[in-house]
């Protein structure tokens, strides 16, 4: 069952990263292999080189670098283990493809000037660049609580840690916008005093209220 949940972990994994980078990939190779009027070939040579990077950068987050996992200390209880949701991401990637389409259809299509496709494209780039930036940044980041404190991990190019210790919470907050509320996501504050370094923000995972729940328990009498 464990190596059954593993292959299919990996096959998921696979087809985002492959997902998050076709578009680019196919662009480029439509360029090289059809060599539409109109189109520069350094154009289809960037987007070949946006889609490489795209896939390698997720492989790379994906099987060797994605959700890092603090190490815990003898005795140490795991009571919550969490990530951000990739929702956000993927729905910006899913809005992103009418425009990208559209853009081709204005482009091939039709006898429109071309600022025209490109102005729709760029719109649909920024969509898709959006949640491809918000998929790989979730992939680095952990939120742990323990019966002994509460940590936030970030781990890619650098490594950033920001713990507060049990005893030491004075606030828990809950955050939710209606759009969360109806997607069943959310944010917890936990805050040990005023600036960065005193609050933890575990941002857009999915059902938050267990959470906030457990950590109020934790909270001294």
């Amino acid at each position: 069952m464990t190596e059954l949940k593993g292959i299919l972990t990996f096959v998921r994994k696979l087809l985002i990263n492959l997902i998050v980078s076709l578009p680019f990939l196919g662009f480029g190779l439509y360029g090289f292999l059809i060599n539409p009027e109109g189109v520069p070939v350094y154009a289809s040579g960037i987007c070949i080189g946006i889609g490489g990077f795209l896939l390698a950068v997720g492989f790379l987050l994906s099987f060797i670098a994605s959700f890092p996992m603090p190490m815990l200390v003898e005795g140490e209880k795991e009571l919550i283990l969490r990530h951000p949701t990739m929702r956000p991401a993927y729905t910006r990637m899913l809005i992103s493809v009418p425009f990208f389409g559209a853009a081709a259809y204005l482009a091939l299509g039709t006898q429109s000037p071309y600022v025209y496709a490109f102005v729709v494209g760029l719109i649909g780039l920024w969509l898709f660049f959006k949640g491809a930036t918000r998929y790989l940044r979730n992939l680095c980041i952990t939120y742990l609580v323990t019966d002994r404190r509460i940590i936030h991990m970030y781990k890619f190019l650098w490594l950033y840690t920001n713990e507060i210790p049990v005893g030491r919470i004075i606030s828990i907050q809950e955050a939710r916008s209606f759009f969360e509320i109806i997607t069943g996501r959310g944010s917890v504050v936990v805050s040990s005093g005023i600036g960065a370094r005193m609050t933890i923000r575990m941002e857009e995972i999915s059902d938050p209220s267990p959470v906030a729940n457990e950590l109020r328990g934790l909270l001294p009498d």
